[in-house]
């Protein structure tokens, strides 16, 4: 493999990111063949590695400086962690290594799944428990007004705490959601470092 074939494999490997990025990575590594002369030419491709883990360590670095550079949506968030687990997923990993990626990545994802699902429940049922009771003070309202009036005034109370609570379970989300890209993050390096020491 020369040069050439080297940065155009690079190029396909990174179609993921945006343009601008695309340019700006192959830009550096270009700068760093030229620094390093033709004549090294096959010693830095064997420095670098292969285009596959040049390029996830690419994706996993721009989807955390992306997190990092900007107040991110929820939307960058799940953008970010995508890329880090395509960019796992694409480095060249031994079989066994890749499992345990894999594994890790599913079993994380599905605990946080499933605690984001429950926190939404949580609220939700809290809300619309609120109208419930609401709704049942006005059914009986004709047939035994003091009780009626409780269950109105419970049922506003709740109601108003569910929509209440909305705004900062929607920001907790969020920081979870921050919290894996990051969690993912270190994992990504740390299995990279380990691929590095297996050679």
């Amino acid at each position: 493999m020369n040069r050439a074939s080297y940065l155009k494999k690079l190029r396909g490997k990174l179609q993921r990111l945006p343009a601008h990025e695309v340019d700006a990575a192959l830009a550096y590594y270009e700068e760093y063949f030229d620094e390093a002369g033709e004549e090294n030419e096959q010693q830095v491709i064997q420095q670098l590695g292969s285009p596959s883990h040049v390029a996830s360590q690419i994706m996993a670095d721009s989807a955390l400086k992306d997190l990092e550079a900007t107040s991110t949506s929820t939307k960058k968030n799940v953008t970010a962690i995508w890329l880090i687990i395509l960019a796992i997923l694409s480095a060249p990993l031994s079989l066994p290594l890749l499992a345990v990626a894999i594994a890790l990545i599913f079993s994380f994802g599905a605990v946080i799944f499933s605690f984001i699902i429950a926190i939404i429940a949580i609220v939700l049922s809290i809300f619309f428990g609120g109208i419930v009771a609401l709704i049942s003070g006005f059914f009986i309202l004709t047939q035994h007004w003091p009780t009626a009036l409780l269950f109105m005034g419970v049922g506003f109370i709740v109601t108003g705490l569910g929509i209440l609570l909305f705004p900062i379970v929607a920001r907790f989300i969020k920081k979870i959601v921050v919290v894996c890209v990051e969690a993912l993050g270190k994992l990504f390096h740390k299995i990279m470092k380990k691929r590095k020491e297996g050679y």
